[in-house]
């Protein structure tokens, strides 16, 4: 496997080529290169730091200090014409593998800030015993096991709400009013949802885990009849009827 770091100070305006291959160093077991700005499109072949003449599985995660905006993207598209052939955002915890050709080019966009990096985890197709088929499969495995469609949970009194992927259902059902206490918010993935009901005439109240907030600051919301919630990256979202 090749690791490709690309350090870029601005970000990536995808729109400029890069035609001078950078110089790399071996930094904590990665080929690291720093572009110069700007640059926005990638050689396939990465100036040679990719197995030569053969198609590769690319995972790819941009590593910002701003959380990623909508704009942020990894195209991966074909030489002359030009046509898309994937497209995704690069964030940490993707698992996108996309298959890349020789003659393909990487379109990379960010939103501008002090500094960039882009880790590019690369494996050839053509390799010894398939290693690129079984990080397919991999991936493949883990995104399905992470996709675990919808939940429903319901409480009756004080509870802490676990950590959960994709979307959960709560329903609060008692005659008591009570405290449903969020888990930390760094284990609940951006793409995962909360919604809360109240069902019985018992209000209860989120409550944020200590360090969190909801956006503006509060640490509480209480629930008359319906919401929902997410992690923006930075707080808890809030949404309620």
């Amino acid at each position: 496997m090749n690791k490709i770091k690309l350090v870029i100070r601005g970000g990536f305006d995808g729109q400029t080529p890069v035609t001078q291959a950078p110089t790399f160093r071996l930094v904590e077991g990665w080929d690291e290169a720093e572009l110069e700005s700007p640059a926005g499109i990638l050689p396939a072949g990465l100036w040679g730091h990719v197995p030569a003449g053969d198609p590769y599985l690319l995972h790819a995660s941009l590593l910002t200090v701003n959380p990623l905006d909508p704009q942020t993207m990894i195209e991966v598209r074909t030489g002359a014409p030009t046509h898309t052939r994937a497209q995704f955002t690069p964030s940490a915890d993707n698992l996108r593998l996309t298959l890349v050709r020789p003659s393909d080019e990487i379109r990379v966009v960010s939103s501008p800030q002090g500094l960039v990096k882009l880790e590019l985890l690369v494996e050839s197709i053509g390799g010894v015993n398939e290693l690129g088929s079984r990080l397919y499969e991999w991936s493949d495995a883990a995104f399905k096991a992470r996709d675990t469609g919808v939940r429903m949970a319901r409480f009756t009194a004080n509870a802490a709400v676990p950590g959960w992927l994709g979307t959960l259902h709560v329903i609060y059902d008692s005659v008591n009013a009570g405290n449903l206490t969020l888990p930390p918010r760094v284990i609940v993935p951006l793409d995962a949802v909360l919604t809360v009901t109240r069902k019985g005439p018992g209000i209860p109240t989120l409550m944020a885990a200590a360090g969190d907030s909801f956006a503006g600051g509060v640490i509480a919301q209480a629930i008359q009849r319906s919401g929902f919630i997410m992690n923006n990256g930075e707080q808890w979202t809030w949404v309620a009827d």
